[in-house]
């Protein structure tokens, strides 16, 4: 063969094979890296550079419910209890202002990163009763409309929270409709011979916290286009309750259950 038609036909091969190279890159390099390059036209280099691709990050939704755990924790209670015993506690109420979670476990202190399961619960406050949830498919004392799964982004979900409205909410907080704990703030503790007692808080925003359980990889977890079903649990049999003068100090134990479904499914 001519040596001048041998590199034209080289030339053609190679300018062939490149876009199949940087299409097989693309394919093996997942969604977090783009390529790009061009073939300079004499066979003496090519240039590539990648950047983060500009796609939009996959999401699931999530619904929330809260129960009372189906058996009794054998689970040992943080602190003893000499106060209260089982019988003597009526009602535990409770004023929820939002339920979020978030991927990474950060410092108490840390704000970013919490996203929204309830976002009607920002606008309308619930207050419930621990005691008294049975396991409904939205949260009590909730309009059925309220009950909208939240979009979030598809992840490992290792912390949640449950937001409550501080004991003595400022002009500007939103709060319940109604109050069952009178004029001791807005969660408390009903024992059976009527007396009321606050529950304290150490935080001015007070809230519970619930993270994954030793050798658990998450909480919950979201895959793309995936419907969450979450349902956190209250277990009262290994929640610790204990006296603080004339409050009690309440550290609950939850469960977080979760199931799976299509979109079509529901």
């Amino acid at each position: 063969m001519h040596p001048a038609i041998a590199m034209q036909a080289a030339a053609s091969v190679q300018g062939r094979i490149f876009p199949s190279v940087v299409l097989l890159c693309l394919a093996v390099s997942g969604c977090n890296t783009c390529y790009s390059g061009f073939w300079n036209g004499n066979g003496s280099g090519v240039t590539v550079s990648n950047r983060s691709c500009p796609l939009t990050t996959a999401t699931g939704t999530v619904s929330v419910q809260l129960g009372t755990a189906s058996a009794p924790s054998t689970a040992s209670r943080a602190f003893p209890s000499p106060l209260l015993s089982s019988g003597a506690i009526q009602h535990i109420f409770v004023t929820l202002r939002g339920i979020e979670a978030r991927p990474s476990m950060a410092p108490v202190d840390a704000s970013s990163g919490w996203q929204e399961l309830v976002p009607h619960l920002a606008k309308h406050p619930v207050q419930l009763d621990l005691l008294a949830l049975d396991g409904d498919s939205r949260l009590p004392g909730s309009p059925a409309g309220a009950n909208v799964a939240a979009m979030v982004p598809a992840d490992e979900y290792r912390e949640l929270r449950l937001l409550l409205v501080p004991p003595h909410p400022s002009s500007d907080d939103l709060i319940a409709e109604s109050n069952a704990c009178g004029n001791v703030g807005w969660s408390c503790i009903v024992f059976a011979d009527r007396s009321v007692r606050p529950l304290e808080f150490n935080a001015a925003a007070p809230e519970f916290r619930i993270i994954r359980e030793r050798g658990s990889d998450s909480l919950f977890r979201v895959l793309p286009g995936e419907v969450i079903h979450l349902s956190i649990e209250f277990d009262a049999s290994a929640s610790a309750f204990f006296a603080s003068n004339a409050r009690v100090s309440f550290v609950p134990l939850f469960k977080v259950v979760s199931r799976s479904s299509s979109p079509a499914a529901n």
